[in-house]
């Protein structure tokens, strides 16, 4: 395959060249999301940044001349603890410039936005809480607070999750209950289908979607249920649609040869629903954010929430305004 690089809309295709530029938020109790990135340079030209912040807890302010002092030692310290991490998974070629960036402030979150910013990131990973179970994603609170506010695509590393040797190999898009958050008004689009389908299209591997209910409407032979089955399958055709038209507009030859399935999962509870479906090593699970405001951010809904708590597979949130 030709690596092909892609901007943070994954809408768009340059040929410039440019790798996908990875913010990877430090976590010194687990390598999740530094595992992450790294299968992510498995199959995409990526430079990847570890980003952590400390606090200074001097009672009295300190001189200028013995603050820098003292940052410059912590910087140090997390530097080379960042590098031994990064040795151990990510070939060299793959780390940015500055492989790390401290920054001295008490919101670690608000930290990840500066470093963001500043190394024009595609995408913030996170990892999970330390005490979590296996295949499993718990938030932490910089976790959380970025769910709800990330201006760039956000990735979260499900604990201890085992990754394929080979990359991404198939990309996975979810429609949580036929939710609000990803389904289109009027002429709109799914959100964050283009970035699914576009990212499945510059790897060459399938594309699902899938729509999830944490119930068993079903097999309820209900008019309710037949009504919310008729209206769930129809989004998945319209869903369809949308993942065939970026496919094509990427190239035309898509039209014939790009593979899509959709079908849904549905199970007594968000983790009945989840594992019911076939996971591979090399899946990875896309999510559009609800609209929040003006601002083009992830904002991720209670529903859509508790669902990622039971993610298997590592997340891509796409970032999503009123427009």
């Amino acid at each position: 395959m030709v690596h092909r690089s892609f901007t943070s809309d994954l809408a768009e295709l340059p040929d410039s060249g440019r790798a996908l530029r990875v913010i990877v938020g430090w976590d010194s109790l687990n390598t999740e999301a530094v595992e992450f990135a790294a299968w992510l340079g498995r199959s995409l030209p990526v430079k990847v940044q570890v980003v952590s912040a400390v606090e200074s807890k001097w009672k009295k302010p300190l001189s200028e001349k013995k603050y820098r002092k003292w940052f410059k030692e912590r910087a140090t310290e997390f530097d080379h603890q960042a590098r031994k991490v990064l040795k151990e998974y990510v070939p060299r070629a793959q780390w940015a410039k500055d492989a790390s960036c401290l920054t001295d402030r008490a919101d670690v979150a608000g930290s990840l936005y500066q470093s963001a910013e500043e190394f024009t990131a595609d995408l913030i990973v996170l990892g999970s809480r330390a005490k979590t179970a296996k295949n499993r994603f718990r938030p932490s609170s910089v976790a959380d607070a970025l769910m709800h506010s990330s201006p760039v695509p956000l990735g979260l590393a499900p604990k201890g999750v085992s990754l394929s040797r080979k990359g991404i190999t198939r990309v996975t898009y979810a429609l949580v209950e036929s939710s609000k958050s990803a389904a289109p008004k009027g002429a709109g689009g799914f959100s964050g289908l283009p970035y699914a389908t576009t990212l499945a299209c510059v790897l060459g591997v399938p594309l699902r979607i899938i729509a999830f209910s944490p119930s068993e409407q079903v097999t309820d032979i209900s008019d309710a249920a037949a009504e919310w089955n008729e209206t769930t399958l129809g989004l998945l055709d319209r869903a369809r649609d949308q993942a065939f038209g970026v496919a094509t507009a990427i190239d035309p030859r898509f039209a014939d040869t790009f593979d899509v399935e959709s079908f849904v999962a549905s199970g007594k509870g968000w983790k009945r629903s989840i594992d019911s479906v076939k996971w591979k090593k090399g899946d990875v699970m896309c999510i559009g954010s609800q609209p929040s405001d003006n601002l083009k951010r992830v904002f991720v809904g209670t529903r859509e929430g508790e669902f990622i708590r039971f993610a298997p597979v590592p997340v891509i949130i796409y970032p999503r305004g009123t427009n």
